[in-house]
């Protein structure tokens, strides 16, 4: 019986810096499913880049159908809210406030996206968010305070969480594309911003979440859940 998976995101999602789309993490991950569970596995993308929680919960309730038959979803999305939080500060906002700000909405975008998932009876993983300048202590406590939220938020509603913080940290020369100094600094010297995965990043991700999928997956099947159709949005 086929396996689908939605993976809802931002760039990363979208297999931005992946080097084809088939190295972009959501089809790493269906490889590896299908390789464990001699099956078929439709994968069903919902991100965009520049997307924060916002825009994937608004795309979220726009278009349940693409839940249909689902066996288990998958929400890696933050990066965005972190980036307007800090461009609102230039505008003679507080980081502080801002990022405060940011968490408190983070937090409503969550619940609003895991209650669709969870009152269509599809079980929901949540990603925590690497930091790409792990160098940069505003950045540090930017992304530890994100990834807070979406601990607490998973845990309240029985959620399991993804590390993909833990399984980037001390890695990030090899697995970010374009690693220079690991510093915010590095935005401002030109070029693509040194903050998505490159193929072996992709790669961490996609089999690291293969082995929060399939049990789940097995799990759904054991219950009588199908899963139809393939499609990217």
């Amino acid at each position: 019986m086929a396996v689908k998976v939605v993976h809802m995101g931002d760039s990363i999602a979208y297999g931005e810096c992946a080097s084809a789309p088939s190295r972009a993490y959501p089809l790493v991950a269906a490889r590896a499913i299908a390789a464990e569970r001699h099956t078929a596995v439709d994968t069903c993308v919902i991100a965009q880049p520049g997307w924060t929680s916002w825009n994937l919960a608004q795309a979220v309730s726009a278009d349940p159908a693409a839940f249909t038959g689902a066996d288990v979803a998958l929400m890696f999305v933050g990066g965005d809210d972190l980036i307007q939080a800090g461009l609102a500060t230039l505008n003679g906002g507080r980081l502080r406030r801002q990022l405060a700000e940011a968490y408190a909405r983070y937090a409503r975008n969550f619940d609003r996206i895991a209650g669709a998932c969870q009152r269509q009876g599809i079980p929901l993983v949540c990603c925590t968010l690497y930091n790409p300048f792990p160098r940069s202590p505003i950045a540090v406590a930017a992304v530890s305070g994100l990834n807070q939220v979406i601990v607490q938020r998973a845990m309240a509603r029985g959620i399991p969480v993804a590390p993909v913080d833990a399984w980037f940290a001390g890695r990030e020369p090899l697995v970010i594309a374009g690693y220079r100094s690991g510093r915010l600094e590095d935005i401002l010297r030109g070029g693509e911003a040194p903050v998505h995965p490159n193929d072996l990043g992709h790669r961490l991700i996609g089999l690291g979440l293969a082995r929060y999928i399939s049990p789940l997956a097995e799990a759904r099947h054991r219950l009588g859940s199908t899963a139809v159709s393939h499609s990217r949005r």
